[in-house]
C-alpha cells in the first residue's frame, strides 16, 4: 500500500502532502515532470529518466534543487517506504512560489508513487484506434506539465473510441499525447519522427534493439503514409509497446497486428529483462 509521497526531500503521509496556491505550477501551469515504472523494486532505465529530468530543467530554465545523486536517493528512498515492488514514479520540478505570480522562484520538487497503470489484453491483442488532431507542442523537448489540448480532447476522444490523440502539422505526423508513434512500411522499415518530439525512453530502447532487425528512418512520416503503413504502433513507459491498427478511418495494414510490432514487442521484454537482471 503506498502510504508516503516525497515534498522536497520530505517523506509525507500522501493524505498531508501540499504545495501552496502561489506555485507557479498552480499560478501559471508553469513546470515539468517525468514519469517511469518500477519493477521488482527497481526504476526501468532509471538513468535515462533522470536524464532526462535534467534535459527538461534546462529547457524550461529551472533550476534542480538537489543533485542527481540526492534526486536518485529521494526516489529510492521514497520505493523503500512504500516498500511496492511494481508501481509507478512521478518526479514533478515546479516554477516555485512566485512573489508576482509570473516570474519563477526557487522550484519545489515533488515525487509521487502510484499503482502502476494496467491495460487490457485486448488492446495488446488486437491493436488500438488513435484520433487525429491538428497541433504540434511547444517545447516538445521538454516534458512539461502542460497537456491542456489533450486533456481538452478527452470527451471527443471517448467518443472516437480511440486509445490517444495523434498530433499532426503541416501534414507531417509527430507523437500523440503520451507516447511515440511509428509506422513500418512495405518493406519492414521503421519510420519514427526524430525532431519536434518528446524523445521518449522506451523509444530510445526500442530503436536500439530494432536497429539490429530492420531498417529505421528517422523522419517524420507523412499523413498519407497512414494509407500505405504496413503497420503502425506506439511506444511508451506504461505500455512499452502498443499495436496501432486504424487512425481516424484509416485501417492500418490488415487491421490487425503486424508480425514487425509483434516481434519487437518480445525484444522489448527481453531488452526489460536484461536490464533488470543487471541491477
Amino acid at each position: 500500500m503506498i502510504a508516503y509521497y516525497s515534498i522536497n526531500g520530505e517523506l509525507v503521509p500522501k493524505e498531508q502532502a501540499s504545495l501552496g496556491v502561489t506555485d507557479l505550477a498552480i499560478q501559471r501551469g508553469y513546470g515539468l515532470f517525468d514519469y517511469f515504472v518500477v519493477k521488482r523494486g527497481q526504476p526501468l532505465f532509471f538513468d535515462d529518466y533522470l536524464d532526462r529530468v535534467e534535459q527538461s530543467a534546462k529547457w524550461l530554465r529551472l533550476e534542480l534543487p538537489v543533485t542527481r545523486e540526492e534526486l536518485r536517493e529521494q526516489v529510492m528512498q521514497l520505493i523503500r517506504a512504500n516498500g511496492e515492488q511494481e508501481a509507478g514514479i512521478k518526479i514533478i520540478l515546479t516554477g516555485g512560489y512566485s512573489e508576482d505570480g509570473y516570474a519563477p522562484g526557487r522550484s519545489n520538487l515533488v515525487i509521487l508513487e502510484m499503482p502502476p497503470p494496467a491495460y487490457p489484453a485486448h488492446k495488446f491483442e488486437n491493436g488500438v484506434k488513435l484520433m487525429l488532431h491538428e497541433y504540434h507542442r511547444t517545447f516538445p523537448s521538454a516534458k512539461t506539465i502542460n497537456y491542456l489540448v489533450g486533456i481538452y480532447l478527452l470527451p471527443q476522444q471517448k467518443a472516437a473510441g480511440a486509445e490517444d490523440v495523434l498530433f499532426h502539422s503541416e501534414g507531417h505526423i509527430y507523437e500523440t499525447t503520451r507516447a511515440n508513434f511509428f509506422i513500418v512500411t512495405k518493406d519492414n522499415t521503421i519510420v519514427t519522427a526524430s525532431e519536434g518530439i518528446l524523445h521518449g525512453v522506451t523509444r530510445k530502447h526500442l530503436l536500439q534493439v530494432a536497429r539490429h532487425h530492420y531498417a529505421v528512418e528517422d523522419r517524420r512520416p507523412s499523413l498519407e503514409e497512414l494509407h500505405t503503413a504496413k503497420e503502425a504502433f506506439i511506444s511508451s513507459s506504461t505500455r512499452l509497446l502498443m499495436p496501432v491498427v486504424q487512425v481516424d478511418d484509416v485501417i492500418i495494414g490488415k487491421g490487425v497486428p503486424g508480425s514487425v510490432t509483434q516481434h519487437i514487442h518480445e525484444l522489448m521484454k527481453a531488452e526489460v529483462e536484461r536490464y533488470l537482471q543487471g541491477q
